[in-house]
């Protein structure tokens, strides 16, 4: 409903009014022409102190906006990351960018943190949600909630080239190099392994995070086998180091990713899953992604069964 405009019509009433007070003041009293001056000066002032203070016709009052508190995980190219100019980037952050664009109620505040104190800050409430390429796993949704996808994540082989090994089935009696246990990699790794009961891998966990860097430079050493990553973080990681004699296997396994939110903000939970649902039913973040990663990740998931319409 439209706002009613109470200010203007009431100041014209209280000088309409008074005036005709006045006049029949006047034929009533025999009130003299100096009296009437100065009431009429003071009509006068009435209504303009009257006129200033009343609200303006089309003032709207301003929409409170949410802020959200967004930790987003340091050094994980090409999702999350800093520029050169310490800025937030990567392909999460153009999604969360769109998502504070499509809701309006809400502004988000990032925060480029590590690993742990992304966990960790969210469990405490000092950030809302964060945002580092975490896939949805039951340990996690004990902790936080989780929304719904805004990517899906393909897992990669980083092997020496002379190798052999095409997919995890060739791993069978080799090592894949230790990944912290609650690094979704892990879960995932962990869920094909109980699946493949036939193919014995050697995989341990690491006590506490680790680079992905040193996954592949323990490839490169002859520590392990294989590294097992996505393909853009081995091509970020390998530009760096330069090494020749490493290849990247075509895809092996493949997980949704989602963003985990405190426990306590089911709110931010509903806004963000609105804004996810629409921002995939329309196309947009297939069109992202193919920015991104070269190809709509939405369809090739729904090619292999990773995503159910």
């Amino acid at each position: 409903m439209k706002k009613q405009n109470f200010g203007k019509i009431g100041t014209t009433l209280i000088a309409t009014t008074a005036a005709a007070g006045l006049l029949f003041a006047g034929c009533t009293q025999g009130t003299s022409t100096s009296d009437v001056k100065e009431q009429e000066k003071a009509v006068t002032e009435e209504t303009t102190i009257a006129d200033t203070e009343s609200p303006a016709a089309d003032e709207t009052p301003a929409a409170e906006v949410t802020v959200v508190e967004v930790a987003l995980e340091s050094g994980n190219a090409p999702y999350t990351y800093e520029d050169d100019n310490g800025n937030p980037a990567g392909y999460e952050y153009d999604v969360l960018k769109l998502i504070d664009e499509y809701l309006t109620d809400y502004e988000f505040n990032y925060q480029v943190v590590d690993y742990e104190t992304a966990a960790a800050g969210v469990q405490t409430g000092r950030y809302d949600f964060e945002s580092g390429c975490k896939f949805r796993t039951p340990a996690r949704e004990e902790v936080y909630l989780v929304s719904e996808p805004y990517n899906y994540f393909f897992m990669n082989l980083v092997v020496k080239s002379d190798s052999g090994i095409a997919g995890l089935e060739d791993l069978s009696g080799k090592s894949i190099a230790s990944i912290v246990a609650t690094d979704g990699r892990s879960v995932a790794l962990k869920d094909w392994l109980a699946l493949h009961p036939d193919v014995a891998i050697e995989f341990e966990n690491l006590a506490e995070s680790g680079a992905m860097a040193d996954e592949i430079i323990g490839v490169e050493d002859g520590v392990f086998d294989a590294a097992y990553l996505s393909a853009e973080q081995a091509n970020a990681i390998l530009g760096d180091l330069q090494f020749t004699d490493l290849t990247i296997t075509d895809r092996v396994d493949g997980r949704d990713t989602v963003f985990l939110i405190n426990q306590d903000k089911t709110d931010i939970q509903a806004a963000l899953n609105e804004a996810l649902v629409a921002l995939t039913d329309d196309g947009t973040l297939g069109a992202l992604t193919v920015q991104w990663f070269g190809e709509d990740n939405f369809e090739v998931a729904r090619q292999i069964g990773l995503k159910k319409d």
